[in-house]
Formats: C-alpha cells, sequence, structure tokens
C-alpha cells in the first residue's frame, strides 16, 4: 500500500551536499596542485559512490511510498528522463565546445548515447541506466519482505551481490567506465537500505549516529593513498579507484542511521549550507569540471583559484538549479497532474 504521510529525511539534501562537497574539494586540490593528485587519486570517487548509494536508497523509498502502478512508474521515468538528460546534454555540449574531455564529433555521439564516458561525465550514463534496473528490483525486494521478512531480503540481497562478482569482480572495474554493472554493489546497498529502514530506526541512531560517522570520515582519510604513504609507507597507486563494493556498504550504513538527523553529525548534515549544496549538486557537478580546470589552468598553484573555483561551481549549481532543474520539475508535476485527472474534468 502506498503510504500517504512519508517520514521527513531531513538530512537527504545535506548527505547529497556532503557528496557534491567531497568531489569539489578532491577535484579542486587536484587541478589547483597537480602534485597533490597522486596523493588524493580515487578520492573524489568517494563522492560518487555515496551519489549512487543516496540516488537508489531515495528512489526506492519514493517508490514504495506511491506504490508500483502504472501512473507512478510513468511519474517515475518522467522525473528521472527531465532531471537528468537535458542538463546533460548542455553539459556534454559546452565540453566539446571547450575541448575538455569531448574532443570531437564521434565522442560527442557517444557521450551522448551513453556508449562512453569521459571525465566525470561516465557516472551520468552509469546511474541513468540504473534506473531502469531499480523499480523491478526495489518491487521484487519489497515484496519478498512482506512475505518472508527482512531476513529473505537480506539473503536474496547478499546472493544477488555473490552472484554479480563473479561475473564483474570488483577488483576488474575499468576506470571510469559507464557500463552500470561493475557499479551495481553501490546501487543495491543502496535500495536495501531503503528496504530495511523501518529496522534501522529500531537501533539506538541518536547514539550510533555520530561515532558510525566518525569511523567513516577515519577510514576515508586512511584509505587515500597518501595517508597509506605516510602512515604505512605503501606506495602511491590507484587501487582505490574501484573500491565501490566496501565503500557503498559503508556509505549505506552511513545513510541509513544518519538520513533523519541523528546526532551531531545528523544535525551539521541538516545544516543549511549542506542542504543548499545538495539541492544545486546536479548543476554543480555537471560544470565543475570546467569551471575548476580553467581557472587552474591560468592560476595554478593559488589558494584563491581554489576558492573561487568552488564558490563559482556552486553558483553555476544555483544557476543550473533555478533556470533548468525548477522548471522542468514543475513541468512534470502540470503533466503528471493532467495524467491523473479524471477524463471528465479534462473536457
Amino acid at each position: 500500500m502506498p503510504n500517504p504521510h512519508p517520514q521527513p529525511l531531513p538530512a537527504a539534501d545535506g548527505i547529497r551536499g556532503l557528496a557534491c562537497l567531497i568531489v569539489l574539494v578532491m577535484h579542486g586540490i587536484s587541478f589547483c596542485w597537480p602534485e597533490a593528485f597522486p596523493l588524493l587519486r580515487g578520492g573524489g570517487k568517494y563522492g560518487v559512490w555515496l551519489f549512487f548509494v543516496l540516488s537508489a536508497f531515495l528512489l526506492t523509498l519514493r517508490l514504495q511510498q506511491r506504490g508500483f502502478t502504472a501512473v507512478s512508474l510513468l511519474d517515475y521515468a518522467l522525473g528521472r528522463i527531465l532531471r537528468i538528460l537535458p542538463l546533460f546534454t548542455l553539459a556534454c555540449l559546452l565540453y566539446y565546445w571547450a575541448g575538455m574531455g569531448i574532443q570531437n564529433t564521434d565522442q560527442l555521439h557517444a557521450a551522448l548515447t551513453f556508449e562512453q564516458g569521459f571525465i566525470h561525465l561516465w557516472t551520468i550514463p552509469v546511474e541513468f541506466k540504473f534506473y531502469l534496473l531499480l523499480p523491478p528490483l526495489a518491487w521484487a525486494g519489497l515484496c519478498l519482505k512482506r512475505r518472508l521478512g527482512n531476513a529473505a531480503i537480506l539473503l536474496a540481497g547478499t546472493t544477488l551481490l555473490v552472484l554479480q562478482q563473479s561475473v564483474w569482480p570488483y577488483w576488474q572495474t575499468p576506470e571510469n567506465s559507464a557500463d552500470t554493472r561493475w557499479y551495481l554493489p553501490s546501487f543495491l546497498f543502496g535500495i536495501l537500505a531503503a528496504l530495511l529502514l523501518p529496522y534501522l530506526r529500531s537501533l539506538p541512531r541518536i547514539r550510533l549516529a555520530t561515532p558510525f560517522a566518525l569511523f567513516t570520515l577515519l577510514i576515508l582519510l586512511l584509505a587515500l593513498p597518501g595517508s597509506r604513504l605516510w602512515l604505512f609507507n605503501t606506495p602511491l597507486s590507484d587501487d582505490l579507484l574501484d573500491k565501490h563494493l566496501y565503500l557503498g556498504l559503508m556509505w549505506a550504513c552511513f545513510t541509513g542511521l544518519l538520513l533523519e538527523g541523528h546526532g551531531l553529525a545528523g544535525r551539521l548534515l541538516c545544516s543549511r549550507p549542506l542542504a543548499f549544496l545538495g539541492i544545486f549538486s546536479y548543476s554543480t557537478y555537471l560544470f565543475h569540471w570546467l569551471i575548476l580546470m580553467t581557472l587552474a589552468g591560468h592560476w595554478p598553484g593559488h589558494m584563491a583559484t581554489f576558492l573561487i573555483g568552488i564558490f563559482l561551481s556552486i553558483a553555476a549549481g544555483a544557476a543550473g538549479h533555478y533556470l533548468a532543474e525548477r522548471p522542468l520539475e514543475n513541468l512534470r508535476k502540470r503533466l503528471m497532474a493532467r495524467i491523473r485527472k479524471p477524463r471528465y474534468l479534462q473536457q
């Protein structure tokens, strides 16, 4: 049964903002101070895995709340198409025009048709293609949960992950691949966390949330190549690039524990700056590479370049949100209102 009165998730935008901030900071440092790049290599993907987990989590919750009717699924599809494709197309055209990442018309065609990923834009095809798989997976998980309980969906989820890893093991993931199959664990963890949210709500999250957030921060810092070099004299490498299996699980736990703003860490995620960044995160993510690379190319090695680049990236995100994302969301609502309106009232 659809839930007409879903519980609020006050930290959702803040968690999305955190993911965006991780990407901005990691890319900003690497672009402005290229000598730091080997020390941080793979750190930007921390935010990407969080985006994947959170997207699957929130969309699964939304489908549970609205049901799996034809109208609900049409609303879901329309929302994904209008939110993702217009701005993604604009971003590809801009990067092609700037000669940054997308160098010729063949590459532009490959980017727009999701055949290949370029620079940071590889994540959009990965996520968009997963949107096709999410409704049947969420529906099957919900049916299994209702019939057999939480243990059954955990067993089913584990079985799916084992099967996926047996065919597409995480350590063979091509760098920045646009094939969704490699990143299925991150999305599956998000779906499972959403289905298990009632159980997570029974945990003492007020006591667990902040310690787990600190534990997550510690793990992320220690996993950076520069940290391992400093602490353990481990040679610099790119082995952090394919750890979405482990980091996806950690981010799913993080999301489930902190999404409703519990503890000091939860309150920080509910703060206005992170929430606003979360609202602008999609457009910010799309255009930040162009802004940061352009500024760093002219004025490398300056803190002012880094800070101005971050500011302008967020400003571009705000512009994209207000000029495109919000109008397109309003268009979706108007179209769905007409579809839901009884036919005799449309005449």
